[in-house]
């Protein structure tokens, strides 16, 4: 193994590559790069001497000499000790298969050669602020790649058509920040938050190369500059858990083929400007837990097949312009943990078995700013779950407890004082705001 991934000669040649001979020197023909390589390394393999090559266009593109994390790189160590490289046997050849260079310092454009990397499988380059440019039609050429992770970058420019060569990926994560990450930025993830400055991001159109991904599990193009429609052909991607395109420029209607994706856990397409009716088709997503698509521009009556969402444990429809009613399958939602329909068009009365029995877990109801009368449904008061068990579940509110958000509405009549009995489990209940309030409990 030492024989074939030893690459001290090659390090020593590819510092030749920038070397020049003095005015005073004699004359040489210099050889090709690949010429250097092959006469130096002659006991690589074609194949890992063709990814070295690559590496080490990689680290001069990208300023390697400046990375966080470049132990063993351009030194007399075996390519597979270089940090964040991965080499195994491929079809019994050495080959490069994984890059995890995320959060390193990376300044640059990725260079073409990233495209020579061919048994690639991985490719970790996300959190690096000032990694820049567009991405290489070479990258394209990835054709064995399972994870792609650039988000948290300065990428710019449109994703290609030729997405779809990639068929392979399980991951495509191209995520961003709704901020760009300051120069004061340190790499720590956990701290991108708190250096943000104006965004720069991807854009155009999504590729209908998309629905190729037929592997994909996880999509997630967040916070970008997308615009034009959803393809319809997302519906092809039967195994995708993940599909989250909140915060890009999105329009039109949401495809009905979203409903195919029956394997679909989380449905995240918040703050965009979609609009139409929710499809009815959704109610055929039996697996999912999430589903988030508040500020946009939808319109029309909720379907009742939404009913049919059992493992339902987040729905976020908030701002938007749906109307009619509340429809009584809402009940029917009995993992819900968190509701949101508020600043809608909602009219009539609360559904009378809302938020009863059969929905125990229920922690924040947000029903503010529609149209609503009568009364608050008398089970809502006798069922008021004791929360606090639930107070440390991922995604919650922290302070586990009980929250009905009611204001802005039209709802008549005075607050039962049954509700002095949930002090331990109820902290907000929060009416409309005028004439009724906790002054008048009976």
């Amino acid at each position: 193994m030492k024989k074939y991934l030893h690459s001290a000669l090659a390090v020593a040649l590819m510092g030749g590559l920038l070397a020049s001979c003095g005015k005073d020197s004699v004359s040489t023909p210099q050889l090709a790069p690949e010429a250097r390589v092959a006469e130096g390394v002659a006991e690589l393999s074609g194949s890992l001497r063709q990814d070295s090559l690559a590496l080490v266009s990689l680290y001069q593109a990208l300023n390697g000499e400046s990375w966080v994390r470049s132990n063993y790189w351009l030194s007399d160590q075996p390519v597979s000790k270089w940090a964040g490289v991965k080499v195994t046997d491929v079809s019994g050849k050495p080959r490069v298969v994984a890059l995890a260079l995320g959060a390193n310092g990376l300044k640059g454009e990725l260079p073409a050669a990233i495209g020579d990397l061919t048994a690639l499988r991985s490719l970790h380059l996300q959190y690096n602020k000032d990694l820049t440019g567009k991405i290489p039609a070479e990258l394209y050429q990835l054709r064995q790649l399972r994870g792609l992770f650039l988000g948290f970058t300065a990428l710019t420019g449109e994703l290609s058509e030729s997405l779809g060569n990639l068929n392979q990926l399980d991951t495509l994560d191209l995520r961003t920040s709704p901020y760009e990450l300051s120069s004061s930025w340190d790499g720590n993830e956990k701290t991108a938050r708190d250096h943000r400055a104006n965004p720069t991001t991807l854009s155009g159109k999504l590729p209908v190369a998309l629905g190729q991904l037929r592997q994909a599990k996880v999509i997630d193009l967040s916070h970008q500059s997308f615009t034009g429609e959803l393809p319809k052909e997302l519906g092809n991607l039967v195994q995708l858990h993940t599909l989250a395109l909140y915060g890009n420029k999105l329009t039109g209607e949401i495809p009905a083929s979203l409903g195919e994706l029956r394997s679909l856990r989380s449905l995240s397409l918040g703050k965009n400007q979609l609009s139409g009716a929710l499809p009815a088709s959704l109610g055929q997503l039996g697996q999912l837990r999430e589903l988030l698509i508040s500020f946009n521009r939808l319109s029309g009556e909720l379907p009742a097949s939404l009913g049919n969402l059992k493992r339902l444990e987040n729905l976020n429809l908030e701002h938007n312009q749906l109307s009619g009613k509340l429809p009584e399958a809402l009940a029917s939602l009995t993992g819900l943990y968190q509701l949101y329909l508020n600043d809608n068009r909602f009219e009539g009365e609360i559904p009378t078995d809302f938020a009863g029995a059969q929905q125990p877990n229920l922690l924040w109801v947000n029903l503010a700013n529609n149209n609503l009368t009568g009364l608050v449904p008398l089970r809502v008061r006798r069922y008021l779950p004791d929360a606090s068990k639930y107070a440390k579940i991922k995604g919650l509110p922290d302070y586990g407890y009980t929250v009905f958000v009611l204001s802005g509405n039209r709802l008549t009549g005075a607050i039962s004082s049954e509700y002095l009995q949930y002090q331990k489990t109820l902290k907000f209940l929060l009416p409309q705001q005028e004439g009724f309030g906790f002054s008048n409990l009976k």
